[in-house]
């Protein structure tokens, strides 16, 4: 665990995934990170298709295969319940995000395209 002051939070990386937090985690995070990493790749299919009209409205014609490739390091927020693509090569001026209601990545809500 280490502390990004270009995210201003606690950040720890696993399976290629960045979980954050604003405060430095009190308890053992391995089983919630762990958890969360299996079930973010168990239902990525799930995400990309929550996301792939607006970026389709945006960016034109884009695959499933064009979006998992570009969308770069996702930034998991456990405690604010948000998904943050920072790194993503669509272009270098928006940032991705959207919400989760739940750990399974089931329940997804508010997509947006930020710039």
């Amino acid at each position: 665990m280490e502390f990004r002051k270009d995210l201003g939070q606690y950040v720890y990386e696993y399976e290629g995934l960045i979980f954050a937090w604003d405060e430095e985690p009190e308890e053992d995070i391995q089983n919630t990170v762990e958890s969360l990493a299996e079930n973010y790749f168990k239902n990525l299919d799930v995400i990309i298709d929550f996301m792939l009209a607006d970026i389709k409205e945006i960016y034109g014609e884009v695959t499933v295969e064009d979006l998992k490739v570009k969308l770069g390091k996702p930034v998991i927020d456990y405690n604010n319940g948000k998904v943050t693509y920072y790194e993503q090569s669509f272009d270098d001026c928006h940032i991705f995000e959207f919400e989760f209601m739940d750990d399974a990545f089931e329940d997804l809500q508010y997509f947006s395209i930020d710039g």
